[in-house]
Formats: structure tokens, sequence, C-alpha cells
């Protein structure tokens, strides 16, 4: 992918100065953190937003204008402690924008207070609701970014095993699949990444499976199977500790049968998307519009 390098380095850099002594504190400041930065960070004016209560957990939807023509039922990351953000909710809707689609965004429980599967029982009470109102006539995809991208590949087995209809396609921003953190990058990349951390991740991990092995399939989707998965879309950048949990997964899936893109980011980081400045963003959501248009 194109390597808009000085403006990378330059959000680097600042993300770096933001996230700086982030897996120092407790969950509760982290969430306060979050909280101030929503009250600088407006949302998209473009877009409408309105709040749902038929579903398990309250849930954003997001609409551009005209009819929308499929859903996309987005889950957003935050290491299954942090809730949705402002930003979040801005880029659902500039994938609603380019995708033509309504984006559904639930608040699924979060850990400690409610770990594994609390997260996973939300998120597949919603999905069940939305493909059995849409039923064949108008696509659905899954989307997430980080823990919401590892949940959105714990819900595909999930569907699978319940035989509920699959959707289209799923695409994940630089996904959590592997919370043992087993993967090289997780080294490799320490001094690159300017957001994560393992000590940080390995804390989560800890809150989010409860008294629960990490290695079930469910909360680590690498240690599970991509049999009868839809076509994935996995985007990834190459500064982040997760780099490998999209490049083992990409390429366990593949071996399974299951028809997958990885998408490498030169220079990026962490869910870059969510960045509406950077160029690469942009181009990043282009790609998800297209792989959408293919597979519906």
């Amino acid at each position: 992918m194109k390597n808009y390098s000085f403006v990378n380095r330059v959000y680097g850099f600042i993300l770096r100065i933001m996230f700086s002594g982030w897996h120092q504190l407790r969950i509760s400041e982290r969430r306060n953190r979050l909280r101030f930065f929503d009250r600088l960070t407006p949302i998209h004016p473009r877009v409408s937003i309105s709040e749902l209560r038929e579903y398990a957990v309250p849930t954003k939807k997001i609409t551009a204008a005209g009819s929308p023509m499929g859903t996309i039922l987005y889950l957003h990351g935050g290491a299954y402690v942090l809730g949705m953000t402002n930003n979040h909710v801005n880029m659902c809707g500039r994938l609603a924008e380019k995708t033509r689609m309504q984006v559904l965004a639930p608040r699924y429980r979060l850990a400690p207070e409610n770990p594994f599967p609390a997260a996973l029982y939300d998120v597949f009470s919603i999905y069940s609701v939305i493909s059995e109102g849409l039923g064949d006539r108008y696509p659905l995809f899954i989307g997430g970014d980080s823990a919401g991208g590892g949940l959105a590949f714990a819900l595909l087995q999930e569907i699978r095993e319940q035989g509920c209809r699959m959707p289209n396609g799923a695409f994940m921003f630089s996904p959590w699949t592997d919370l043992t953190l087993s993967g090289d990058s997780v080294q490799v990349n320490a001094e690159k990444d300017p957001m994560l951390t393992e000590e940080g991740l390995q804390e989560d991990a800890r809150a989010y499976a409860g008294t629960n092995d990490l290695e079930i399939a469910q909360i680590s989707p690498i240690f599970g199977n991509a049999y009868h998965f839809p076509p994935l879309l996995l985007q990834v950048g190459s500064r982040e500790i997760l780099l490998d949990d999209s490049r083992n997964f990409a390429r366990k899936a593949q071996e399974q049968g299951c028809e997958v893109i990885l998408s490498e980011w030169e220079g990026l980081y962490h869910v870059f998307q969510i960045l509406p400045m950077l160029p690469a963003a942009d181009k990043a959501l282009d790609q998800i519009s297209e792989f959408i248009d293919q597979n519906s």
C-alpha cells in the first residue's frame, strides 16, 4: 500500500505522546481519559445517528444520505475493557457514506465487570435479530477493530455453530486474535508501536477471559478454525505489535479454504483507519467499500 511516510511519522509521534504510560493506568482511569478525548472530538455532522433500544444492549444506528442498501454490524475495539468512542462513531459514519449501508454499532458489555462470554452473547443476540429481519434480501457484513475484530471472528464461529445465516463477508482492522500474545511481532515491534504494549494487553486479556483459558477459540480465535467462513478482509499496520495476529490468522484461514485478503499498510499503526486526517485511512476505507461491493 502507498506509503505516506512523513504524515504517518507525525501522527505516530502524536499517538506516542497521547498513549505514553497508558498501560500503567487503571481501567477506570483509561475510561476517564477516553471520555476527555471524546469531549475534544465532535461527531461527524454529515451522517444521521440514532440510539436503538430494541436489541440486547444499546446500539447506535449510523446512516448517510439516501436509503441504505444493506447493513454492517460493527464491533468497536478497546481491549474488551473500553467503550465506544466518538472516533469509532465517526469512522462508522465514513463507512456508511462510502458503502451506502447502515452501520449498527452495539455497546456490548465490557470486562472486567462482565467478562467472557458476555460480549459474545450480546453481539450474537443482535446479529440473530438482524439476520432474521433481513432474510436474504439485503447484504449483511460484520466489521470490527482490534478487540472488536477478534470478537467478530468469535461471532463468526458462533454463527456457524448455531446454524445461522452467514454474513456476505467480514472485515477487520488490526484484529486481536491471540490473547496469549504469542506472535513474534509482540517483541519485534515493541519499540515501533506508539500505542500498544505487551504488559497492557496481558492485563486486559486476563480481565476479559476471567477464569477461562486464554486459548479458548472464542477468546483467542487464532486457536479456532475458519471453516465455512465468508470472505474476509484484514487490514493491519506494519508497526504494530499485533501484526502477527492478522498474518497468522490469515494464513491459517487460507489453509482451511477461506477466501482471505490480508492488507498490510507500511509504516502504519494500530487501527490507523480511525484517524480521518490520514490519507491512508481514507484509502483503507475505500478498500473496504470495494470489498463490500464485490461480495454484496
